[in-house]
């Protein structure tokens, strides 16, 4: 039976992460191993909270506990994980999210089903957005899977995807320059170079959390970030599908502006789109959906 890693990065979850831990033990596949990092850096308050909260696995030999001397992102706590694991397949999980226990079995199982060139799989998953709005996000094995995820038409969040250990000897590990949207990009590039299968059970639940979502100017600094990584990419595509990917995700970083009623910079993020009435329709019926969700 093979080896599954299970990577969980940490920074200010020390409230969270023994039930993200507590869910992997509880998988009914048994050859797990569960590689916890601790980015909030040694001898910071919430490390210490993070260590103690540790504890209760301390005898546990499937659950390996590693700190970072310092903070340096999420991207890196993976890839610190990564080269402390062992398994024949590698799944990552938030300190904020919960396995479903049979995640791992339907993985592996589908691996095991697929040939060699099939580098990532992921499943479906549910979503609480507020304390009273959920939602299930359904896995979609689109052929054009690659284009379709650079445009957030499909979502493959970083705790429900599996991936092959082989794909790390000709994709190169998590990027460390990234703060926010490390995910996308990671498994951008495994995409890129594997094909993806998914599983269309729900195998995790994922909390959205407030730590967890940037604002404004940051917002806009991540995604033009991971676009400009994902330049070479992009290109490979036609001129329409570069369009429409770009008007995507321009919209959201003008939904972003709109939600801090910063009209102006928002207005100017929908001018750089290739239909400006249409992304204001967007905005418009956004916010309105949020107003609903949220009163």
């Amino acid at each position: 039976m093979e080896l599954v890693s299970i990577i969980i990065p940490t920074y200010k979850g020390s409230d969270k992460v023994a039930a993200a831990v507590e869910s992997v033990l509880n998988q009914t596949y048994p050859n797990i191993e569960i590689i916890v990092v601790d980015d909030n850096g040694k001898g910071t308050e919430e490390q210490k909270k993070t260590e103690k909260a540790m504890q209760i696995f301390a005898d546990n030999p499937k659950v390996k506990y590693i700190a970072h001397e310092v903070n340096k992102n999420g991207a890196a706590a993976r890839n610190t994980g990564i080269r402390a694991s062992k398994g024949e397949y590698l799944g990552f999980l938030d300190d904020d999210d919960l396995f479903l226990s049979e995640k791992t079995a339907k993985e592996v199982e589908k691996f095991r089903s697929l040939p060699d060139d099939y580098g990532l799989v992921y499943g479906s998953f549910i979503e609480h957005m507020t304390e009273t709005y959920t939602r299930t996000v359904e896995a979609d094995n689109a052929d054009n899977f690659l284009f379709r995820f650079l445009c957030n038409e499909v979502i493959a969040c970083s705790s429900t995807v599996m991936i092959r250990r082989k794909v790390l000897d000709t994709v190169v590990e998590w990027d460390e320059t990234f703060r926010r949207h490390q995910d996308l990009e990671f498994f951008a590039r495994v995409a890129h170079d594997y094909k993806v299968s998914c599983i269309k059970d729900v195998c995790i639940e994922k909390f959205k959390l407030d730590r967890n979502m940037p604002r404004g100017k940051a917002y806009e600094e991540y995604r033009m970030h991971y676009l400009n990584k994902m330049k070479p990419i992009i290109e490979e595509f036609s001129p329409e599908q570069q369009k429409y990917l770009y008007n995507i995700h321009y919209t959201e970083i003008g939904k972003c502006y709109m939600k801090e009623k910063n009209f102006g910079t928002a207005l100017k993020w929908a001018g750089k789109t290739s239909n400006p009435i249409k992304t204001l329709f967007v905005y418009g019926r956004d916010a309105l959906a949020y107003f609903k969700r949220n009163h």
